[in-house]
This record gives C-alpha cells, structure tokens and sequence, in this order.
C-alpha cells in the first residue's frame, strides 16, 4: 500500500506543476516572453569612444614618452647580463613601470616602514594575554 501512495502522490505533484507551467504559459504575453521592447538609443558612442581611447592611452609603450636617466645609465655594469636582471631599474628607469619590478621595490619599502613602525609604536604590537 506504501507503493500506490506514492504513486498517487508523485502524480498529483506532477500534475500540479504541469497546471502551474500551463497556467504561466497562458499569462505571459507572446511579445514580452524572451525579448524586451526595443528602446530609444541614445548616443552612447562618445563616452564609449572616450574610454576606449583612454584604455588605449595607458596601454603606450612606456619608453615612447620618458626621458629619464638613471643612476648607471651608460656605465659598463648595465651591459653585464646576470647582474644587470637585478639592478635594470638603476640602469633604467622605465623598469619601475615595469611589475615585475615595481612589486619587489615596493615590497621591500614598505615591509621595511611597517616593521619600524611595529617596532617604534608599542600599540601596534600583540597583546601578551592573547597568545
């Protein structure tokens, strides 16, 4: 008897969603069903072009508008290969532009000023009581 109240019970679910999808399907207006009403366009190509432009603008090969000079510029150090990967910033300076470059430096400074001021501000250090 368990098996036919289940069965009794799965038909009468299934019914019910079958009268819930066609009851849905009879509301719902044929026009509205899969695409909205076309609007108005206003013009949108001016900003869309402006952003475009100024993605493009950051994109420019960073050597095509410095003049820098570095400390080593010309000095026979930066023409030495395994040790010019490690100091190309001071022989360039467009390598800080570079992240392969900026993060290490960046890395180190500030890693280097939140240690100090761990060290110099006692607030900053962790509770005794906590540990």
């Amino acid at each position: 008897m368990a098996r036919r109240t289940r069965t009794s019970t799965l038909s009468v679910v299934l019914a019910l969603a079958a009268a819930c999808l066609l009851a849905q399907w009879a509301l719902t207006p044929l026009s509205a069903a899969f695409i909205s009403p076309r609007s108005e366009q206003k013009h949108v190509e001016v900003p869309a072009v402006l952003g475009a432009l100024a993605a493009l603008g950051t994109s420019l090969p960073a050597q095509a508008s410095y003049n820098w000079v570095g400390p080593l510029t010309g000095s026979e150090i930066c023409n030495t290969k395994p040790i010019v990967w490690l100091i190309y910033p001071l022989c360039d300076p467009v390598f800080l532009v570079s992240p392969i470059y900026l993060f290490p430096i960046t890395l180190i400074v500030f890693g280097s000023l939140i240690t100090v001021l761990n060290l110099l501000i006692p607030a900053t250090q962790p509770d005794e009581d906590l540990r």
